[in-house]
């Protein structure tokens, strides 16, 4: 679960940080609109009335100054837009028709590194914003805090304090961030629980950015008003949820939907708009990203033996996060688990179901699930729908292959029917079938305490190198083993069934190996 999960989910655009970062490029792609503009002639036209009267000798001074001053009308013309509170309908279009010639929309090291390469000036200034965020901070916790005063260490107040500002910082900084955060917010082995408390609010608890910017994202997107799809759709509607990559809002489908409600309306849908321009900021933070992930892999590889997996580790958190941002995708996964798991668990869970004539990259609807979050509700509905969650992921582990990759509290709902609900299926995760057989080998093994079996099943899913040393890591292995009392012991083995206080213990037992 550590391994799949951190590679998740993250929030919103309408930060400072993409704001002001994204001027530079935002500058160069309006320039055929500033060609327009009286300062952008004026300079065309002094450029060659001097080249006129100074002849070749004078042509590259003249060329020079013509640049130089239509930069500066650039400048000049950027800001009459800004401050003309240009709505973001026009210029998403635009920068949408830009990035989908120069930018890949998968993954693509080679295109993204090639397109960010001729942009210095925009990548200087968001890597000056992201330090300025972070340093400051990372010294006075790590230095003063932790090292200094060590006060830190065992107060509570002190870590809520620093937990609350590490959350805004990275609020500020924008979905890669937020999605980092997330990723650590399930790792107690990192972090003390007040941070992994407050992190995880990075979950559902993101600003939204204006409706207004989401409907024009959704008109560009299916090409209508959205007057004609959806009732009660305007500038004034609040989304239900904000989260990383975008937000949902709960809406009811004019007549055209599959079945129809009352009064000739269709059904009640979620309705999921991506950010503008997402996938133009996401992949510039990665690019940034990347490059501090290598040369900390650098500095460890030169000073220690460790094996470099930092810019693997982080291309595969690009990865999944680049899928996330495709919606279609997104659909196709919803469809397949719905049709996967449903049959498989007597209709014990529940996928809600996808409408595809309204979906593309950037927008989603789906069906409404009306109900509550698992984990908010009653002590009794817990008890029955747990055992139903933990077979449903273990046959998608185990038997399907196809994995929900964020499973986190905001995904698990109980609808109506008392059903176990499952929503968000933009992060899914392959097993291939061998690696499924393995798996369930290593689960024995772990029960049986057989801690060379568990270093074979760990070099058979590529945790390990085919060239371990088994005869140096094994009885590593069997002290940690030892010492947090994991192996079953005969007494558990000899009863009929393991009772919940023993379940208690395996936990804690799991937990102290975790810390190991």
């Amino acid at each position: 679960e550590m391994a799949v999960r951190i590679f998740w989910r993250l929030p919103p655009l309408a930060t400072r940080g993409y704001q002001s970062g994204g001027s530079f490029s935002l500058a160069a792609q309006h320039s055929r609109g500033i060609q327009n503009s009286s300062v952008f002639s004026a300079v065309l036209r002094m450029g060659r009335n001097r080249r006129l009267r100074g002849g070749n000798a004078k042509s590259g001074k003249a060329k020079k100054m013509v640049i130089a001053s239509a930069l500066g009308g650039s400048t000049l013309a950027f800001g009459y837009l800004a401050l003309d509170n240009a709505k973001i309908g026009p210029l998403y279009k635009f920068e949408r028709k830009l990035d989908n010639d120069e930018l890949p929309l998968d993954y693509n090291i080679e295109k993204m590194e090639k397109f960010f390469d001729k942009r210095k000036m925009e990548i200087f200034g968001r890597t000056c914003e992201i330090l300025s965020e972070l340093v400051p901070y990372l010294c006075k916790l790590l230095i003063w805090e932790y090292l200094i005063r060590g006060k830190i260490k065992d107060h509570e107040g002190l870590q809520q304090k620093y937990a609350i500002s590490l959350r805004e910082k990275l609020t500020e900084l924008g979905p890669c961030f937020i999605k980092l955060g997330q990723a650590v917010s399930i790792r107690p082995d990192i972090l003390p629980s007040s941070f992994l408390f407050e992190l995880q609010k990075l979950c559902d608890a993101v600003p939204s950015y204006p409706t207004k910017d989401a409907i024009a994202v959704i008109e560009e997107e299916l090409g209508v008003k959205v007057n004609e799809l959806f009732h009660d759709l305007d500038e004034n509607t609040k989304p239900i949820a904000a989260a990383s990559l975008g937000q949902v809002y709960k809406l009811r489908l004019k007549e055209g939907g599959d079945k129809e409600g009352e009064e000739g309306n269709g059904p009640w849908v979620g309705l999921k708009v991506q950010r503008p321009d997402m996938h133009h900021y996401v992949l510039r933070d990665i690019y940034i990203m990347r490059h501090i992930a290598k040369m900390f892999q650098w500095i460890k590889t030169t000073i220690s033996n460790q094996r470099p997996y930092d810019v693997a580790l982080l291309d595969t958190f690009a990865g999944a996060t680049l899928k996330e941002l495709d919606y279609i995708n997104e659909a196709a996964n919803q469809t397949r688990c719905k049709k996967e798991l449903e049959p498989r668990l007597k209709n014990q869970i529940y996928v809600p179901k996808v409408f595809d004539q309204f979906t593309t990259r950037k927008v989603l609807v789906t069906e409404w699930i009306e109900g509550q979050q698992l984990a908010k509700s009653s002590p009794e509905v817990i008890r029955k729908l747990i055992p139903v969650g933990v077979e449903c992921f273990l046959i998608q582990l185990l038997e399907t292959g196809f994995f929900h990759a964020d499973p986190h509290p905001g995904n698990l709902l109980v609808n109506q029917a008392g059903q176990l609900a499952l929503i968000d299926f933009g992060l899914m995760a392959d097993v291939p079938i061998q690696d499924t057989k393995t798996m369930t080998m290593t689960i024995v093994h772990l029960m049986q305490g057989d801690v060379p079996g568990l270093v074979d099943d760990a070099v058979q899913l590529g945790f390990l190198p085919q060239d371990v040393d088994r005869s140096t890591l094994t009885p590593v292995l069997q002290k940690i083993f030892d010492d947090a009392q994991l192996a079953v012991t005969q007494q558990i083995k000899d009863e009929a069934k393991f009772q919940f206080r023993a379940v208690q213990g395996r936990r804690k037992q799991f937990w102290a190996v975790s810390f190991d």
